[in-house]
């Protein structure tokens, strides 16, 4: 799920996303670049069904490696996993470009 923006309503997080929206639950804050969460589609017809999503920052020298693990569902097709692959490389490169016209 690419993730075109996110908000918060109610206390809860709601992504926009190509697929349409979702609720996103984010492991709470840590020391050790934990940064799990949870995808909550609205369009699902499984009423419990939330996506794992790990996902870690470390630090490399001087700067930070994120590692971002995506896992091919159950039932999943190669086509909508290769999808999903795509759509992730793009917020990683999102992030990168934020992260680095932060430091310039």
């Amino acid at each position: 799920m690419a993730c075109r923006s996110i908000k918060e309503l109610n206390g809860e997080w709601i992504a926009e996303s190509p697929e349409g929206q979702a609720k996103v639950r984010i492991t709470k804050r840590n020391d050790f670049g934990i940064l799990d969460h949870y995808v909550k589609p609205f369009s699902s017809t499984n009423k419990d069904e939330e996506i794992f999503i790990p996902m870690r920052v470390v630090q490399n020298g001087d700067g930070s490696e994120v590692i971002f693990t995506i896992y091919q569902l159950a039932g999943m097709s190669e086509e909508k996993y290769t999808e999903d692959i795509r759509m992730v490389e793009q917020d990683l490169q999102s992030l990168k470009s934020i992260v680095e016209n932060i430091h310039t």
